[in-house]
């Protein structure tokens, strides 16, 4: 008896990777608009961040929508967590590199600033990839992130 309670604590605990509560250090307000193929939301929603931790949701009608949280090796995607890679590939339709999200989301050029155009308060990137075509452009504290052949639009425009 004592070995199967052991053991469904042990359980309990793995399964629980991304529910562990994070202290937030900073949280904006934003019009969040992401669409992909499974997926195609835009409405009002949070980038809370803390240390080593990243979470966007986004609500209608006081309902969480979406929820994607970013923390270590894993990013987790309404509860369910997975590495970057395999995060990469199913929501973008593309493995690309493991800190693409965690990049677009702290407004961060992309692949090591390739194609980087200062624009006057941010930047513009092009990039065209074997199965990809990416278009990312950070202005102020809005950021538009496009991906033509994937048909991926991620879009944050910041509420006062």
């Amino acid at each position: 008896m004592k070995i199967v309670l052991h053991v469904s604590f042990l359980v309990l605990i793995f399964l629980s990777g991304c529910a562990t509560k994070q202290e937030i250090t900073s949280s904006e307000t934003y019009i969040i608009t992401i669409k992909n193929k499974q997926i195609a939301l835009s409405d009002t929603g949070f980038i809370n961040q803390g240390k080593g931790y990243t979470n966007v949701q986004i609500f209608s009608a006081g309902s969480v929508l979406f929820n994607l949280e970013m923390m270590g090796n894993n990013i987790c995607l309404d509860g369910r967590c997975m590495d970057k890679l395999a995060f990469n590939q199913q929501f973008f339709q593309e493995e690309h590199y493991a800190g693409l999200m965690q990049d677009i989301i702290a407004k961060q050029p992309i692949y090591e600033g390739k194609n980087l155009h200062q624009i006057s308060n941010g930047f513009v990137q092009e990039l065209e990839l074997q199965n990809s075509h990416l278009s990312y452009k950070v202005e102020g504290s809005n950021l538009t992130f496009k991906d033509t052949k994937n048909g991926i639009l991620m879009r944050l425009k910041q509420l006062p």
